[in-house]
């Protein structure tokens, strides 16, 4: 769908939330995987069809609000993993060889791996910051 659609469907077409919400709801659902944005298109990353919703449904504000304390490697992890052909093992098996052999933060070896298998990563932009910013402050 479009991304204009995206935005102002919710707000304008069905009242759930103000124009802002909805870009913030465009940004979670692109930070959980859910779509991916490609020029002036939104797609979705599941089988949108086999989700109903009841009559009259309508979303709570809750949605909006991406978990911050869900730690880097697992957010990046479920990117990963909703655009590749590899199971969770499998990813982690790669990237636990890629980490070793090349002596890389995990994350990094993440990010290397997806750009060497082609594996897109929506936000791949906010996690290098994070990764940066990881590494400047020794945490782990």
């Amino acid at each position: 769908m479009k991304k204009e659609d995206f935005i102002y469907d919710p707000a304008t077409d069905l009242g759930w939330f103000s124009i802002s919400e909805s870009k913030d709801l465009l940004e979670t659902a692109k930070e959980k995987g859910l779509v991916k944005e490609s020029k002036d298109k939104v797609s979705v990353n599941f089988d949108h069809l086999s989700v109903g919703f009841p009559v009259g449904f309508k979303p709570t504000k809750r949605i909006l609000k991406v978990d911050k304390k869900e730690p880097l490697l697992p957010r990046m992890l479920s990117a990963a993993l909703n655009n590749s052909r590899y199971s969770r093992s499998e990813l982690m098996a790669a990237v636990n060889k890629k980490q070793d052999e090349m002596n890389l933060e995990i994350e990094v070896a993440l990010l290397l791996l997806c750009s060497e298998e082609g594996i897109e990563l929506p936000e791949k932009r906010r996690y290098i910051g994070e990764i940066k910013k990881k590494i400047r402050l020794g945490t782990t």
